[in-house]
């Protein structure tokens, strides 16, 4: 092809001249900047390297690979590293062969770093305007145009935009604290290992380090930074260059390589000699989850969220060991995912209800309270357990605003009681953990008084025994909170937790409540209901009020009146009811008041 001007006798000092092949001396330093020449005249190959021959830009010397058609470049840039800039001619062994190049460069090779000068001796056959808008690259020159200075200018225009985008990338791409890759980094290797037909026998894995966040908390952040930077040292270092290691969390690492390398039981003996952080020998244990990666299967998006999975329920059941993913767990997650729409199609349909259990004084035999209990009716008239879709709102947050509509109705439904003349009644409303602690819970609370004109000694609030004894302080001053506004307090599922005597004296409580398994243990000649008889005794001592759950026979009813327990709920007297069948079983009752 003709290349213009460009080869044409200059009186101008700056125009390019050429010189022989043998008198190119190039001056190779490192780190060097490296230039891909690609055009199919040796000519401009030669008066391109004399022209920066010598030269240094940005504090680096250039070195240069040459290619003489766009094949030959392709496959120069799949075998090459850190080719920084491409100066390519536009018209070659075809028309079009330099802009075909460019979509091979940027959509096959996926070099998004490299930059690209395009030039050209004919300066009509790609408009520049329109090039330059559909293509990425850096400048569009004609030769004659590229004097020794303009070359310069343009060479080093691309090289500091180059090193922009190769910093941007690191910050996108890599972790500053350990110098892995980060989490998008790692997803991107994954889906290029993924799209490895020979890919056989590999495995992607998550590594927690467990309690990272009370290692901070003691000894903080920048020891444990120091602690994470130990960790991924070490982990390199033994797994050696066949494992792609990235720290993909705060204290989680992606591991991804051959089984034999990513083996669990390898990785977490790692974890048995202690970690040397300035002089300090810290001893911790790591949780891994793991997930099988085949070629052409999932993307590695996909097989990191599997991994997740593995991890989660490792740190439920197998802390500080390791559990692999399987096609069960997916289906759970699964399963949780479409319960959790159901929920909020349910909450938005109005299927979510309340029914009232009522609770029966043991010596009298009177009705003095109901415990409102929400349930969710499926469109075809099936129940969804609470079991199930309790720790799914909870989860999700959703527990929040689903309490407080409990809360309400439950008020509105005591207001109507007592207009009966179930003046006295009591109603026990259960709040969840997410619930107690949310920062307006109080406001709520108070706030549902108000509009509901309930009395507060009439309503009580049932917390597990689990969420009372967490966070002494915390407890103390929200429990106080609630007793300021009138209302009582009951420990539900009393006798399941570990709950400490001394801090279980300081609560403002007034009842405990005995879970129905050891109830249930009343009728048994082995266990003989010893639990149920030490937490009435506790009770009894620390002057509180005992109700007892899941009463379903009278000799369990007989026995806990004998053990001195106070009152008493279950299926003996009724099961939950929804607000006309309760208002028939008080009447049926006797109950005075009722009409």
């Amino acid at each position: 092809m003709s290349t213009g001007n460009l080869l044409e006798q200059h009186t101008d000092t700056d125009a390019l001249q050429f010189l022989e092949d043998d008198a190119i001396v190039g001056l190779e330093k490192e780190p060097v900047w490296r230039l891909l020449i690609v055009d199919d005249e040796p000519d401009v190959h030669r008066a391109t390297t004399f022209a920066l021959a010598g030269v240094q830009i940005l504090g680096r010397n250039l070195e240069f690979l040459h290619a003489y058609s766009a094949t030959e470049a392709a496959t120069l840039l799949g075998t090459e590293a850190e080719v920084a800039i491409v100066l390519l001619d536009v018209v070659m062994e075809r028309e079009d062969a330099g802009l075909a190049l460019v979509r091979t460069i940027r959509q096959e090779l996926k070099l998004t770093d490299l930059r690209i000068i395009l030039r050209t001796g004919q300066p009509g056959y790609a408009p520049e305007i329109e090039t330059i808008h559909d293509f990425d690259i850096n400048d569009y020159k004609t030769k004659s145009e590229l004097t020794r200075t303009k070359l310069y200018a343009t060479v080093t225009a691309a090289l500091r935009a180059y090193e922009q985008i190769r910093k941007l990338d690191e910050m996108a791409f890599y972790d500053r604290l350990s110098c892995l890759p980060n989490r998008n980094k790692f997803i991107d290797l994954s889906d290029e290992r993924l799209s490895n037909a020979s890919l056989q026998d590999d495995m992607m894995a998550i590594l927690d380090i467990d309690d990272f966040s009370e290692i901070n908390d003691a000894l903080g952040h920048q020891q444990g930074d120091r602690l994470l930077q130990s960790v991924a040292d070490r982990l390199k270092l033994e797994l050696g260059p066949d494992a792609v290691l990235a720290r993909i969390g705060s204290d989680t690492f992606g591991l991804m390589g051959p089984a034999h390398v990513v083996d669990p039981l390898r990785v977490l003996a790692l974890f048995r000699t202690p970690f040397v952080v300035q002089d300090d020998a810290m001893v911790v244990t790591a949780t891994m989850g793991l997930t099988s990666l085949f070629p052409g299967g999932s993307s590695g998006r996909d097989a990191l969220k599997d991994a997740n999975i593995a991890l989660k329920r490792a740190k439920k059941s197998r802390r500080g060991s390791f559990v692999m993913f399987s096609v069960e767990m997916g289906s759970d997650i699964r399963e949780r995912v479409r319960l959790l729409q159901s929920l909020r199609s349910a909450v938005e349909s109005e299927r979510l209800f309340i029914v009232y259990q009522p609770q029966i004084e043991l010596v009298s035999g009177s009705v003095v309270g109901m415990e409102a209990l929400i349930r969710w009716r499926n469109e075809d008239g099936t129940f969804v357990p609470p079991d199930r879709f309790i720790p799914l709102a909870e989860a999700s947050g959703m527990i929040v605003a689903i309490g407080d509509w409990v809360l309400r109705m439950a008020c509105h439904e005591l207001v109507r009681l007592q207009s009966m003349g179930l003046s006295n009644l009591r109603m026990s409303v259960n709040v969840s953990q997410i619930q107690f602690r949310h920062p307006e819970f109080l406001e709520k609370l108070n706030a549902a008084l108000i509009d509901t004109r309930i009395s507060p000694s009439c309503l009580e609030l049932e917390i597990t025994e689990s969420v009372a004894m967490e966070d002494a302080e915390f407890m103390l001053e929200t429990l106080h909170g609630v007793r300021q506004l009138g209302i009582s307090i009951a420990i539900d599922d009393f006798g399941t937790g570990y709950s400490s005597l001394s801090q279980l004296r300081q609560l403002p409580i007034d009842r405990l409540k005995i879970d129905r398994a050891f109830v249930s243990e009343l009728s048994s000649d082995v266990l003989g209901g010893h639990i149920a008889s030490m937490v009435i005794e506790l009770g009894r001592n620390l002057q509180l009020k005992v109700i007892a759950e899941g009463i379903e026979t009278a000799d369990q009813a007989e026995r806990l009146k004998m053990l001195g327990c106070h009152e008493g709920q279950g299926y003996l007297y009724a099961k939950p009811m929804t607000p006309p069948a309760l208002k028939d079983w008080l009447q049926n009752r006797g109950c005075f008041g009722i009409p």
